[in-house]
């Protein structure tokens, strides 16, 4: 159908602008996460007020990012999430940083995918119900990437170390 075997995109320099996001946990964690990641400060207006998300938030301040929650009163949903651009803090790589997710699945998944790619020493865990629900599809294909990843319980369920 296509005559081009490739397509070849550059890595973009800088982002800038403004997407309506629908109330979701699963496209609001995301947002944090790209957030985290990224250099800089992104602003998240009417992020959705779940228990996932406020996982997600306290999992970012424990890997160094400054989550602010704004205090205008027309704006108690909006966060600015000041990221790592895309490196641990030093003292952070250096020591295991243990992530209690409780049954954020909307969490665990997105940030072992991201933790395992950064590097360093962390320990994911949930509540009982999270250490039943699968994720070894993921953790096999990060491990083909050549991530290090234990189970820390029964195979193919958090809680996870990585390494």
């Amino acid at each position: 159908m296509f005559t081009t075997a490739f397509l070849d995109i550059p890595a973009l320099q800088s982002a800038h602008g403004e997407v309506q996001l629908p109330g979701s946990k699963s496209i609001s964690n995301r947002v944090l996460l790209l957030a985290a990641l990224s250099q800089g400060t992104t602003t998240i207006h009417d992020l959705l007020d779940s228990d996932d998300t406020q996982v997600m938030l306290k999992a970012l301040e424990q890997l160094g990012c400054a989550v602010v929650r704004s205090t205008d009163p027309a704006h108690l949903n909006s966060y600015h999430i000041t990221g790592m651009g895309g490196q641990l803090a030093p003292a952070l790589a250096a020591r295991e940083t243990k992530l209690f997710l409780g049954n954020a699945g909307t969490a665990m998944r997105p940030l072992t995918a991201a933790l395992a790619l950064l590097g360093g020493n962390f320990e994911m865990s949930g509540v009982p119900r999270m250490h039943e629900r699968p994720i070894g599809d993921l953790v096999d294909a990060l491990r083909q990437l050549g991530c290090k990843i234990d189970y820390l319980g029964n195979d193919g369920f958090p809680p996870l170390r990585i390494q």
